[in-house]
This record gives structure tokens, C-alpha cells and sequence, in this order.
């Protein structure tokens, strides 16, 4: 997992990044544009429904007059005499609020549902993206990340972005243009009251701005969290048999209590910071509404308003409260799927895989490899894992790589495979460099067994013919099921082929899993095998099956073993001996028993650790 601080992102970094995010949405934008329209509804209604409260106060006793009533004066103006009669007041101004009420519910709706849609298939293409971008991601990226944290940004880290769309945008727009229909009205019935609230604009403005920065950067330490939480999860369940075997149920409890609880602290810092900008920004439209209503009562101001003018003048100058409060919150919401955002563009910005040159392979791929001078390190500066790797392998032959751990065995196989990349030297396959080939086609030609074995919570059907394996023929299925001897458990489980295996395949023998996974190989029937430890799961009596299985399948391929237990690769047509990334000895079984070197010392080891 890479521990990287995070750069310290600008202002306008984050606005590249939202205006990035909200690109996704470009795609819906008629369901945008309706949902903007829903929105200008309601606020259009909010704003009616408070300058109604006129009509409703001026309508007691007489009837609504003319006379200086803002509203009153457009209504009353419609009736002989300028005067609404009380009894038509008395069932108009309610239809009247019943029908803006009605109006306003229809705008909330068709604005929710609206935004809802667009913000849901913007996750959904995230999501997708997300996981199909991580499928082409270099060997290297999963060496500094565990999967994990990659799982969290694709559950966790998306979703949050669902509110900076959703939530952060509804408010924005509903309480943006109410906002703005409060002060029009609040202006056209009398301005110089009004300029009260622009007096308290830039302090709340101050006060946006630097609870913004802060919850950004507490959503970014909320996500690592989360990580950790996922991490550890995803390690004590994976490794379940561990835990209870060696008593670490108290141990795994502690770590992650110890993330969990991380977790919850950065959650209550971003409580914290939340609340008291809210009650901070609160107080402030509360001091400018007295302000104002101070100045209203003010002696020649009341005068020139009615009492229901004055009285839906003070409500709409309360209302202001809400949408300026739902704005402040607004800009946190933003700030937390900008940080949501730059996590998981950080992961779309990360290089994928080479995807190789144009060069095609000659037809039929023979299988000749050539190692030229090959080194490899992880990374720029850290030590060399592979040093002057230089020999050739020919057509059919079958090559065993020996060694301590460590000593660049599994890494020199997996740069054939274009896993890695050399940072020195070359690989040629029939003579072509395999950079100079598309990856796929490259790999194509390679099948590998390894010891890491990977089944999907698939049949066992489709665990064989996996991917573009699918289009193989039941027949050709059932041979390599053969070949791999798997034919006899496979028929004893409930379903036979067409049996689920669950997660992993925990339900199967590591010996029956390992017989799936060769069967696989297989049945992709290339030209190049690597057998990377392919028998270390299986029992005596299985192994000797797979050997001759192996030996059968092997004939016309290149094939590279790599194996521990010397005695599985005596037939080899030539074995490596490696030690610290170089070749220390190259020749037969025969020929380096001959020499009496490291290969005899590491053979007569394993045969007295046997005897013994």
C-alpha cells in the first residue's frame, strides 16, 4: 500500500476536477436540463407562496384593496373598484396556495427524480470505467496498492461522489434560484431594506471558503481510512484458517478497531467542522434579519407598506435562512466528491500496461525464446532482481529454473509474459522482441499454471474455459479435463461441470483446484507453458498423474518449470540454477550432477531432508 502524502490541491485543481466529474454527466444532459427546469419550478413557488402570505393578511376584514399593497395592488386591480370582496377572497387566495403548493411538489419531484437518474449513471460509468481501467493497469501499480484499497475506491470512494452530484446540485440549484426569488422580491418591495442582507455576503462568503478546504481535506483522510477498514477486513477473511489456527481473532480485533476508530475520528472532525459553520453562518443570517428588522421598524419605514406587505416582507427575509444555510452546506458536499473525485482520477490518470508495438508473429508460432542480456528492477533505483540474463531456448524443449527464493525465478517467467517490463536486454519470441508485439497476442501464445491458483465464483465448466476460452467445444473441455485427470472428482460433485464452485473454490482439495487450473492451460493449448510450482498442491499419488499428464502435454511446446522439489525436473532438456537474479549453472540433471556445484548441494539437501 503506497503511503504517499497527498500534493496539496488548489482551488482551481479542484475545480478542474469537478468540472471533470461533472463531464460525466454530459450524456444526460436532457434529464439535466429537465431537472434544472423541476428545480426553477419549486423556487419559482417557494417564492409565490411567501408573497401569497400578502393577500392572505390584507384579505381580513374588508377584502383585498388596491390601495399600497405590492401584491395587492396586481390582484385587486382586476375587480370593479379595485377591491377583491372578502367572500371571493375567502375561496380564492386558499386555491390559489393549494395550487402553488401542488406546482412546487410537481417542480421538487420532476427536479429529484431528474438529478437522481443523472447522478446514478454517472456512478454506474465511473464504476465501470473504474473497473475496466484497474483491468489494465500494470503488474507494478498492484505491487504499491492492495487490492483492498483499489475495492474501496471503486465501493466506497464512487459513492461518495453520488452526493456531490446529487445532494450537492439539488441544493445548489433549489436553493441557489430561491435565494435569488427571495432577494427580487425582497428588492422590488423595498430596496434599501434589503441592501441590509449584502452587508453579511462576504463574511459568510469567508466563512464557505475555509470550512470547504477543511472538509476536503478530511475526506481525503476519511477515504485512506476506509481503505484501512477494507484492508484489514479483506486479510482477516481471506485468511480466516490463520487467524483461528494461530489465536489472532484478539490480534485482528485490535487492528481494526485501531482503523475503524480512525476512521470514526475523521468522521467526527468533519461533525465537528460541519456543525459549527452551519451554526456559525446561522447566527449571521439570524443578526441580519434583526438588523433588518430593526431598520424596518424604523420611524417613515412601515408606513409605506401594509400589514401584509410588511408581514410577507419579514418572512421572506426569514426564509433566506434556509437556502443561504443549504448553500454553505453545499460547498462541503462539493469539497467531499472533489476529494472522492481526485482519488479515483488518480487511479484513470495512472499509465495502463504498454500495450506493445504492431509487429505480427510469424504463423505457427514455434516457440523459440531468446533472453538477451535481460536486467530488471522494480523500480529506478531500488537493487537489481535479474542481472545479464542471457541464454536461448529452442522450439519444444523444456527448461527448469532452480533456486533459492528470491533468486528472480517467478520475475524472469513473468517478463516473458510481459507482466514487467526489462529495464535492460531484450526477449524475442521467434525472433521478434515481444515489445515490438501486442500484448494480447503475445499472451495468446503463453499458458501458465501457477502456484498462486485463482478459480472464480463460477461452474466448473466455465472455470475451464475462462474468457476467450469460451468459445472452445464441450469435446475439447472434456480432454483437457482428462489430461488434468480431473475427470473423476469433477463427476462426484452435485452438479458435475455445471457445479458452482463459491469463492475461491473453497469447497475443493488444493490438489483438485491445482488439476482445474491446469486444465485450463490446457485447454488454451499454446505454444509456450510455464509451470510456475504447477505440482506443489498435489499428494504423491495425484502428482504422479499430473507428471504423466504434464509430460504428454509438453511434447512440441517450449515449456519453462519452475520447481522446488528437484525431483519432478530430471527429465528437463536444460536446467538454471539461479542464485541473487543471475545464472549461476546451466546443463542437464546429469551434466550438473557431474559438476558437483550448486545444483548437486541444493539435490542432496532435499534428499537428506526426505531421508530423514
Amino acid at each position: 500500500m503506497d503511503k504517499t502524502p497527498l500534493p496539496v490541491q488548489t482551488p482551481e485543481h479542484g475545480a478542474r476536477t469537478y468540472r471533470r466529474l461533472l463531464s460525466y454527466a454530459l450524456p444526460q444532459w436532457p434529464l439535466f436540463v429537465l431537472a434544472v427546469l423541476g428545480f426553477m419550478l419549486f423556487s419559482f413557488m417557494e417564492v409565490t407562496l411567501i408573497a401569497v402570505t400578502e393577500l392572505l393578511l390584507d384579505a381580513v376584514g374588508a377584502g383585498i384593496q388596491q390601495g399600497r399593497g405590492f401584491l395587492s395592488q396586481f390582484v385587486a386591480g382586476h375587480f370593479p373598484g379595485g377591491v377583491m370582496p372578502q367572500d371571493t377572497a375567502r375561496w380564492l387566495v386558499p386555491a390559489a396556495m393549494l395550487m402553488i403548493i401542488v406546482f412546487r411538489a410537481i417542480g421538487n419531484f420532476v427536479g429529484s427524480y431528474g438529478l437522481a437518474y443523472v447522478a446514478r449513471a454517472v456512478i454506474h460509468q465511473l464504476r465501470t470505467e473504474l473497473f475496466e481501467h484497474i483491468g489494465q493497469l500494470p503488474s507494478s501499480y498492484f505491487d504499491r496498492f492492495t487490492g483492498a484499497f483499489l475495492i474501496s475506491k471503486v465501493a466506497y470512494n464512487v459513492e461518495q461522489v453520488t452526493n456531490s452530484i446529487t445532494k450537492a446540485l439539488k441544493t445548489m440549484i433549489r436553493s441557489s434560484f430561491t435565494a435569488i426569488g427571495l432577494l427580487t422580491y425582497l428588492l422590488m418591495v423595498n430596496w434599501k431594506l434589503t441592501l441590509t442582507f449584502f452587508l453579511f455576503v462576504p463574511i459568510i462568503a469567508v466563512i464557505v471558503s475555509v470550512v470547504g478546504k477543511r472538509f476536503r481535506k478530511l475526506s481525503h483522510r476519511i477515504q485512506n481510512t476506509m481503505g484501512d477498514v477494507t484492508h484489514v477486513t479483506q486479510e482477516a477473511i481471506n485468511g480466516y484458517e490463520v487467524v483461528r489456527m494461530y489465536g489472532g481473532r484478539t490480534y485482528e480485533n485490535g487492528r481494526f478497531q485501531a482503523a475503524s476508530n480512525a476512521n470514526r475520528q475523521q468522521f467526527m472532525k468533519l461533525v465537528v467542522a460541519d456543525n459549527a459553520s452551519v451554526s456559525v453562518i446561522q447566527i449571521m443570517v439570524g443578526l441580519a434579519t434583526a438588523v433588518l428588522v430593526w431598520f424596518a421598524l424604523a420611524p417613515g419605514m412601515v408606513e409605506s407598506m401594509t400589514p401584509g406587505v410588511f408581514a410577507s416582507y419579514i418572512g421572506a427575509a426569514a426564509s433566506l435562512a434556509k437556502p443561504i444555510r443549504n448553500l454553505s452546506e453545499v460547498y462541503a458536499e462539493i469539497q467531499k466528491g472533489i476529494a472522492a473525485a481526485e482519488s479515483i482520477f488518480e487511479v484513470f490518470d495512472a499509465p495502463k500496461e504498454p500495450l506493445g508495438g504492431d509487429l505480427a508473429l510469424p504463423e505457427p508460432v514455434t516457440g523459440a525464446v531468446r533472453f538477451e542480456h535481460l536486467g530488471f528492477r522494480y523500480t529506478d533505483k531500488g537493487p537489481p532482481v535479474l542481472s545479464d540474463i542471457d541464454f536461448s531456448v529452442e522450439s519444444g524443449q523444456t527448461v527448469a529454473l532452480v533456486g533459492a527464493s528470491g533468486s528472480g525465478k517467478s520475475t524472469l517467467v513473468s517478463l516473458l509474459s510481459r507482466f514487467y517490463e526489462p529495464t535492460s536486454g531484450r526477449i524475442l519470441l521467434d525472433g521478434v522482441d515481444i515489445t515490438q508485439v501486442p500484448v494480447a497476442a503475445l499472451r495468446e501464445q503463453i499458458s501458465l499454471v501457477s502456484q498462486n491458483i485463482v478459480l472464480f465464483n463460477d461452474t466448473v465448466y466455465r472455470n475451464i474455459a475462462y474468457g476467450e476460452l469460451g468459445s472452445k467445444s464441450e469435446a475439447e473441455v472434456m480432454r483437457a479435463v482428462e489430461l488434468a485427470h480431473a475427470q473423476e472428482f469433477i463427476q462426484e460433485l452435485p452438479q458435475g461441470l455445471q457445479t458452482v464452485l463459491g469463492d475461491n473454490a473453497q469447497m475443493l482439495s488444493g490438489g483438485q483446484r491445482q488439476r482445474l487450473a491446469i486444465a485450463r492451460a490446457l485447454l488454451k493449448d499454446a505454444p509456450v507453458l510455464v509451470l510456475d510450482e504447477a505440482t506443489s498442491a498435489l499428494d504423491n499419488e495425484s502428482e504422479r498423474h499430473i507428471q504423466a499428464a504434464l509430460a504428454e502435454v509438453m511434447k512440441n511446446r517450449t515449456t519453462f518449470v519452475i520447481a522446488h522439489r528437484l525431483s519432478t525436473i530430471e527429465s528437463a532438456d536444460r536446467i538454471l540454477v539461479m542464485d541473487q537474479g543471475q545464472i549461476v549453472e546451466s546443463g542437464t540433471h546429469t551434466e550438473l550432477l557431474a559438476q558437483g556445484g550448486r545444483y548437486a548441494l541444493l539435490l542432496r539437501q532435499q534428499t537428506g531432508e526426505h531421508l530423514g
